[in-house]
């Protein structure tokens, strides 16, 4: 009898130093999912990260779209995954943080999402089609009707950027939702299907390049595009606080030690020179934080926007 208890114990013991030699990653690749369509701005952030997180992390890391319910399908996905790192998402922050504060169900509690890294935070400007005849906000908010806009859903951040921002200017909106992606929203603008389109002004540069759409604003304190104005100067400086965070997550209770190699995969990715220059190009403003400081934002976004409740329900 004891020698067969003894022979257990060492089998345990052998069966528990080869899990503990199984450390993340292993030789499997990495969900990324995109909770929106192929061609916008998640998805284009995730697909230019992918590259530089694999060489950094050292495993194969597969974007995937899981578009619906203006981003929380794919949320609910990876809440519902197995918390070993193999799974991880990008999470349309504050908007979805909003959505929580109003009291919407998401299908997952952001609570719950174990933080892993904020990559970036755009800035927001306002778009018309090319050859429209609006030049400036003013312009088009005396068009004579409330302004249509494009959007995703009403829980995106730029909806509810759209709802906050028109208020304080004092404008009429009507958001014409329901696109699958930020490309669709601005192609809509594009076809004359709305008036405009709030939107990153790093997802509306491919189009405003190529004049297909006409910048006629900027969310920010200092020019950004020459010859457009920005929001402080026009005498709304609030407006300049508001941005998309683009903010990386995982399924509940991932262990400590798979958030941090995942943290630190995305924190070298960021100072990649591929990464670098794909952020200048595209007036992306990195700003990376790990884990803590992205948890300790999101308690801060909750508080900001506390203040708008009763203009948001």
């Amino acid at each position: 009898m004891m020698n067969k208890f003894c022979a257990g114990i060492a089998a345990l013991g052998v069966l528990s130093a080869g899990m503990a030699l199984a450390e993340f990653p292993e030789d499997k690749p990495v969900k990324f999912v995109v909770p929106y369509s192929a061609g916008g701005g998640f998805d284009t952030i995730v697909r230019t990260f992918a590259p530089a997180v694999e060489e950094t992390l050292g495993a194969t890391v597969v974007p995937e779209n899981i578009k619906g319910a203006s981003g929380t399908r794919g949320g609910q996905a990876v809440a519902r995954s197995k918390p070993d790192g193999y799974t991880i998402g990008i999470y349309n922050i504050p908007g979805l943080t909003v959505s929580q504060t109003l009291g919407r169900d998401l299908g997952f509690s952001l609570d719950d999402v174990s933080w892993i890294a904020n990559l970036a935070q755009s800035k927001y400007g306002i778009a018309v089609k090319g050859d429209s005849p609006v030049n400036t906000i003013e312009d088009l908010c005396n068009l004579g009707h409330a302004i249509k806009l494009s959007d995703t859903g009403k829980d995106t951040t730029s909806s509810i950027t759209s709802v906050i921002a028109f208020n304080i200017i004092g404008c009429d909106i009507v958001n014409v939702t329901g696109y699958s992606g930020s490309n669709d929203t601005m192609i809509a603008v594009m076809r004359g299907e709305v008036d405009a389109t709030l939107k990153p002004i790093s997802s509306l540069a491919k189009y405003t390049a190529t004049d297909d759409l006409k910048l006629i604003v900027t969310f920010t304190d200092d020019t950004v595009v020459e010859g457009v104005q920005n929001t402080t100067e026009l005498g709304f400086p609030t407006l300049a606080k508001f941005g998309l965070n683009r903010v990386v997550g995982g399924p509940p209770n991932m262990p400590a030690d798979v958030i941090e190699t995942l943290a630190a995969g995305f924190k070298d990715a960021v100072a990649s020179p591929a990464i670098v220059e794909w952020a200048a190009g595209t007036s992306t403003d990195l700003s990376f934080m790990d884990a803590a400081e992205t948890k300790a934002m999101m308690d801060e976004l909750s508080e900001f926007y506390l203040q708008y409740k009763d203009l948001l329900q």
